[in-house]
């Protein structure tokens, strides 16, 4: 009984020599540390040391075309005023006051890189934190508009790097250095397009007119969430990519080979100007997509012109009119890509080409040799037109099959070259 008795009086004296806050005593520590002595506009040593603590909450904006980043968050800045001390034991046990900026000394900070104007951080509403030690905590919120450079050659699988720039504007080095620098995203919401890989802050100078003053960088990287992209800007363009080599397999016959591929190509023309819209604006640098698929266009236009020629190779009233050069071509490439031999004609059995580019040559004699056909020979041989054995509609055939392999050959493999360079290249910086 004792016992509690004593435990009893021990809390009552603890209860007691803590105090309670008191609104006098708070207004007493006021009117003492803020009193005639004090000036705002002297600083607190001959050298203050600054610390500043970066929150990120938000990205809000990434404007490529005017190169800006927009970004919320705000700063935690922390340093020692000497002339801002007291005992808490003799006021109450009160530790912290508080204050606004009309009546305490702060460093004048500023957004160096900032793009909509460069006025010093801070409002005349925001409270200063100030413990008994000396200690100051000034928090300034702030929606940071700020230049970056960004790159988007591996759009939309890219990396960009932003920095927010904090400057001590007023004081040198000499008079304000910042002495730690942190940064935390624990509170940054969610973005739809960006993901944060990386926040890092680190000290520097900047030199000016001679003096140097304190500068801290905080590099904000960011990755773009390529999914919504790959569904509807990658996928599309390759797709329909590939269906220009489709019209090489239309037959002629069909009266719709020209009005495939034109169709194609309008398709085309329409789905770039869609992707357009949703692409970075910029000519600093070209995306890669973009060369893809201004090659892409250029190949529709390309097939869309072979395949009027071969139609009008196709439709010749002449079916023996085969021109030369076209002649030794068949010989010596769309023959051996078709997997095709010279046809032989009762009437013209003294000609005979095969898949090895030879000709036998029934002699008058009645001996035969053969001789290696070289391009001006085969120009040479096919000068009359009885000994060509093709129409002019089996050489069309035989064009659309060798552009059908040479078209899928090269979107195939500048389509894996796009996608792989653009997907790998680009890398975080370390």
């Amino acid at each position: 009984m004792k016992s509690i008795i004593l435990v009893l009086a021990l809390c009552l004296t603890i209860q007691d020599s803590t105090g309670e806050f008191s609104t006098t005593t708070a207004t007493d520590i006021h009117t003492a540390i803020f009193n005639a002595s004090y000036n705002k506009y002297v600083r607190p040593s001959n050298i203050t040391y600054v610390g500043i603590e970066f929150h990120l909450l938000s990205i809000n904006d990434m404007d490529f075309k005017r190169q800006i980043m927009s970004s919320s968050g705000w700063l935690t800045v922390t340093w020692e005023d000497p002339r801002l001390t007291w005992n808490p034991s003799a006021k109450d046990d009160i530790e912290y006051i508080y204050t606004k900026q009309d009546k305490i000394w702060r460093p004048e900070l500023i957004i160096d890189n900032s793009v909509e104007g460069m006025s010093p951080l801070g409002h005349d509403e925001i409270f200063f934190k100030v413990k008994h030690t000396g200690e100051v905590r000034w928090e300034p919120p702030g929606l940071y508009v700020t230049h970056c450079d960004f790159n988007v050659l591996y759009y939309p699988f890219d990396y960009q790097i932003c920095s927010i720039e904090v400057l001590s504007f007023a004081f040198t080095n000499k008079a304000v250095a910042f002495n730690s620098v942190s940064e935390s995203s624990k509170n940054l919401k969610k973005n739809g397009e960006w993901v944060l890989h990386s926040l890092r802050g680190n000290k520097q100078n900047l030199t000016e007119n001679g003096e140097e003053f304190s500068q801290v960088e905080f590099k904000v990287i960011l990755k773009r969430l390529s999914r919504y992209y790959v569904n509807n800007v990658v996928y599309p363009v390759v797709v329909i990519s590939l269906l220009t080599n489709v019209v090489f397999l239309v037959p002629a016959e069909s009266g719709c080979k020209i009005s495939y591929i034109l169709t194609v190509l309008l398709t085309q023309a329409v789905l770039l100007t869609l992707i357009g819209n949703s692409m970075p604006t910029t000519s600093i640098q070209i995306p890669i997509i973009a060369m893809y698929i201004s090659f892409v266009l250029l190949m529709a236009a390309l097939a869309t012109i072979i395949t009027t020629l071969n139609v009008y190779l196709y439709l010749r009233t002449d079916q023996k009119a085969v021109p030369r050069w076209l002649k030794a071509f068949t010989f010596v490439v769309l023959l051996r890509i078709n997997c095709r031999s010279a046809k032989v004609n009762e009437e013209d059995k003294g000609n005979v080409v095969s898949n090895e580019d030879t000709v036998n040559v029934e002699e008058s004699n009645g001996k035969g040799k053969t001789l290696k056909l070289t391009w001006n020979r085969l120009l040479a041989q096919t000068k009359d037109d009885a000994e060509f054995p093709f129409k002019c509609q089996e050489v069309s055939a035989f064009l659309d099959c060798f552009f059908f392999y040479l078209f899928n050959i090269v979107l195939i493999i500048t389509t894996l070259v796009f996608l792989v360079v653009s997907a790998v290249s680009d890398v975080p910086p370390s």
